[in-house]
């Protein structure tokens, strides 16, 4: 499977920080207590899915349930 060149040939961007950022921006949260509430999670699962560097696919799943977020987009960038 060959993934879509984004605009000015910028690679998707696909390892956990970047996973995180972008959902730190779509929920427009600046902090893992914010997370944890939007989510419906307690803070120390934040702090273990950075320590694991994962993000969990119940997260994606909420995500796209309660904002909508493209799993996709959370996971490469794209779509």
């Amino acid at each position: 499977m060959t993934e879509t060149p984004t605009p000015y040939g910028n690679p998707p961007q696909s390892d956990f920080e970047s996973q995180y950022k972008r959902i730190l921006e779509a929920v427009e949260c600046r902090t893992q207590t914010q997370l944890a509430a939007v989510l419906g999670v307690k803070q120390s699962s934040i702090s273990d899915a950075k320590r694991r560097k994962s993000v969990p696919s119940e997260w994606l799943m909420k995500l796209f349930e309660k904002r909508r977020v493209n799993p996709e987009w959370i996971r490469s960038g794209l779509g």
